[in-house]
């Protein structure tokens, strides 16, 4: 059996800003492009023109890649906004407990211990 998944705080906030950091990095790449200069230095060759498309073959999975680097960022940030607002209500919850009396101090505590 695997072991639990165990989330420290703040590593979503690292995994959601370094996703989004890899993701802008990437388009800023173009093969194609680069290929280009490659292409004039060969002059007409087949080889020129294969070159080209292989770039943009290239250039469109990078494309895809940093859509879904995007998405799963965003996913990761929608996860802390989502865990954070549950964990909102939960402590407002607990700060509104209605016990039906006054509060306990540490004297009633022991008295109570006491008594059993």
């Amino acid at each position: 059996m695997a072991d639990d998944l165990v989330i420290e705080e703040g590593d979503l906030e690292v995994l959601r800003d370094r996703t989004r950091d890899l993701s802008s990095r990437l388009q800023s790449v173009t093969v194609a492009t680069a290929g280009d200069y490659i292409s004039s230095a060969v002059g007409g060759s087949p080889l020129a023109g294969q070159g080209r498309s292989a770039g943009e073959t290239i250039d469109e999975a990078v494309i895809a890649l940093t859509r879904d680097l995007d998405d799963f960022s965003q996913s990761v940030n929608d996860s802390i906004n989502a865990y954070n607002a549950t964990e909102s209500k939960a402590a407002v919850s607990f700060q509104h407990t209605d016990h039906g009396g006054p509060a306990m101090t540490m004297d009633d505590l022991l008295r109570m211990r006491e008594e059993q």
